[in-house]
């Protein structure tokens, strides 16, 4: 039997509060009567059963779904379900007594919706919502004293009118936080942030809060003491920064970091992130935390030098993504000073050179690689046993950039300007596979070095010709010998170098030493077009004498890319910047690279567009 009329349910109302007006509607009883009554437990409505939604529909007249919205239903064990969203209980502030004074005394004004009856709302029962969103004025929030005032019950619960007055008069006056506002919301069925949307709404809460308390009351508040003020703040401005996502969240915590001075961020990710780390580290339970667990890991895998195994947030680190200068040496054999000075040179990390600060980092693939050709670098005397060739030859493949130096540029010194070996294997194993190798040396083949005296051609040229394929006849008889092992044909190298020098061409090797780009960049190059379509530069294929093609490329289309362009490395080094320093700021002017990223080798610009700054 459904009792008639049906009353209107008031906005927010909770369950009791709406019986309770029923109750003395219907058959002018208090609350507990009416309940003994219709034989329902009080404890039935504190956290409701499905079967007593049942009971309710039928008596009542209101379909579940507004039944749903008016308590928090039981779920089993501490979940709850509430306008369709399940929460854990956490979410709800069941174990207080929360009104705005203000909502109450218009209640019992004769003309009020509730017939001069004070109305609980559902709302004041969410542990996160502390303001008054109609009058704008916090909460007022206290332990219940009995389990009876568990039903909240206003009449029972709240103080007598002239407390009230007091209690209004004297309501701190609040903004209702971006938090607040989403949680109403979306309990009212409307969409929000697709980020918070995507979980739980108490996650999504808990979230907002957690990371709003150290952006707000400092890292390590003590949150069994912080005040309903400080919980308000952190959920709005945690709140703002979770709206927009992920992005949002990570933009917040690099803020944050970046206003943490120098010495404290030693302490690592527990020192900067304080509660918001703990809270993810060191859960005593199995409850979900939600998607900012994975957010706050990236960050700190990304800001942080964690070793590879470190257990975060229950989870291996399978890779270690960043290395500080200390971290790096404590798995190299170089110096922590050693290790600054050659990756700000390299533009692997942004600071200075001469100062070691522990909280700048860098990526931890590059950092170790360049570590790894600091350890095995060549002096001179090494390389030139390595190469087995004289020490002006290997001077001049390092000077010339055949064979790279380590870090190139006037503040390189000690090993930085070495060669690492690999760079200088990598160089003996292209030069090696110019070469055929034979069990006797073809008649008129000679070494290297006899074949420039001979022709009356520096030795430089001709290994950028056996590099770029240039010679027919290029022999090896013993590959131990390395460098000296390679022959060729003087009469050959005199023809071949002195027709192209002719033609004003030189081949690929010699190609990419004048631009100052690797093969592939100087591939990338020949695909761009300038703002008139015409090629940047262009391949004119040749033929040896064998008739194989070999590649080869206009001194005057070289020189004249290099008078209207200039690398980053260069205008860095000129400005006295580290390359991602002048990144920025060329970026900051406006100024567009030649190409985009890394696909020139290097990056490139128009010295028109750099003005003064293209030197």
């Amino acid at each position: 039997m459904t009792l008639h009329p049906i009353l209107p349910v008031l906005e927010w109302e909770s369950l009791t509060s709406y019986l309770n007006r029923v109750a003395r509607f219907h058959c002018g009883m208090e609350l507990f009567d009416f309940l003994s009554f219709i034989e329902l437990p009080r404890n039935a409505l504190i956290t409701p059963q499905q079967e007593t939604f049942d009971r309710l529909e039928g008596l009542l007249g209101l379909p579940g779904k507004t039944l749903g919205q008016m308590a928090f239903q039981s779920a089993g064990g501490r979940m709850r379900v509430i306008a369709g969203e399940t929460v854990h209980s956490e979410f709800t502030a069941m174990k207080t007594t929360s009104f705005c004074p203000i909502c109450l005394l218009e209640d019992q004004e004769p003309d009020s919706p509730s017939r001069s009856m004070r109305v609980g709302r559902i709302t004041w029962q969410i542990e996160h919502l502390r303001v008054c969103s109609k009058h704008g004025v916090e909460l007022v929030r206290r332990p219940l004293g009995t389990f009876s005032e568990g039903l909240q019950v206003m009449s029972d619960v709240a103080p007598d009118d002239a407390v009230l007055e007091q209690l209004a008069t004297l309501a701190p006056g609040r903004t209702p936080s971006a938090l607040q506002h989403y949680i109403e919301h979306r309990l009212a069925g409307e969409a929000g942030p697709a980020w918070l949307d995507d979980q739980p709404i108490d996650l999504a809460a808990r979230a907002c809060e957690m990371l709003g308390v150290i952006l707000t009351a400092g890292t390590h508040v003590n949150l069994k003491t912080l005040d309903g003020l400080g919980w308000h703040r952190a959920g709005d401005t945690g709140c703002r920064a979770a709206s927009r996502g992920a992005e949002g969240i990570r933009a917040a915590l690099e803020l944050h970091l970046a206003r943490i001075p120098e010495e404290e961020r030693r302490g690592g990710p527990q020192h900067v992130l304080g509660r918001l780390y703990q809270w993810l580290q060191f859960k005593k339970n199995t409850k979900a935390v939600g998607p900012i667990r994975e957010v706050v890991r990236e960050f700190i895998l990304d800001s942080f030098p964690i070793p590879a195994g470190t257990d975060l947030f229950g989870e291996a680190v399978d890779r270690q993504r960043v290395h500080s200068a200390y971290s790096l040496a404590k798995v190299s054999t170089l110096h922590v000073k050693t290790i600054v000075r050659a990756m700000v040179l390299a533009g692997v990390l942004d600071g200075d050179p001469d100062r070691a600060q522990s909280h700048l980092v860098f990526d931890a693939d590059e950092g170790e690689a360049l570590a790894r050709r600091i350890e095995t670098a060549l002096t001179g005397k090494a390389l030139e046993g390595h190469l087995n060739c004289n020490r002006v030859q290997a001077q001049q493949l390092v000077r010339s950039g055949v064979i790279p130096r380590i870090i190139d540029g006037e503040h390189a010194s000690g090993a930085l300007k070495g060669v690492a070996l690999a760079d200088a294997d990598a160089f003996l194993d292209r030069f090696m596979a110019q070469a055929k190798q034979v069990n006797v040396a073809s008649p008129g083949v000679v070494d290297i070095v006899a074949a420039a005296e001979a022709a009356r051609w520096p030795v430089l040229d001709i290994v950028n010709g056996v590099l770029s394929g240039l010679f027919a006849r290029v022999e090896v008889v013993d590959p131990a010998l390395k460098f000296k092992g390679v022959l060729v044909d003087p009469e050959e190298v005199r023809l071949v170098l002195s027709r192209n020098k002719a033609a004003g061409r030189v081949g690929i090797e010699e190609a990419v030493a004048l631009i100052g780009m690797p093969v592939h960049g100087v591939n990338a190059l020949l695909r761009l077009r300038d703002g008139d379509g015409a090629p940047y530069l262009s391949e004119y294929p040749g033929v040896n004498a064998k008739g194989a093609t070999v590649r080869l490329f206009d001194v005057s289309e070289i020189l004249a890319f290099r008078r209207g362009h200039v690398s980053l490395k260069e205008v860095a080094e000129a400005q006295s910047f580290s390359p991602k320093v002048m990144k920025m700021k060329l970026d900051g002017r406006g100024a567009v690279p030649l190409a985009p990223g890394y696909e020139l080798g290097r990056i490139w610009y128009r010295r028109a567009d750099l003005g003064e700054l293209a030197g």
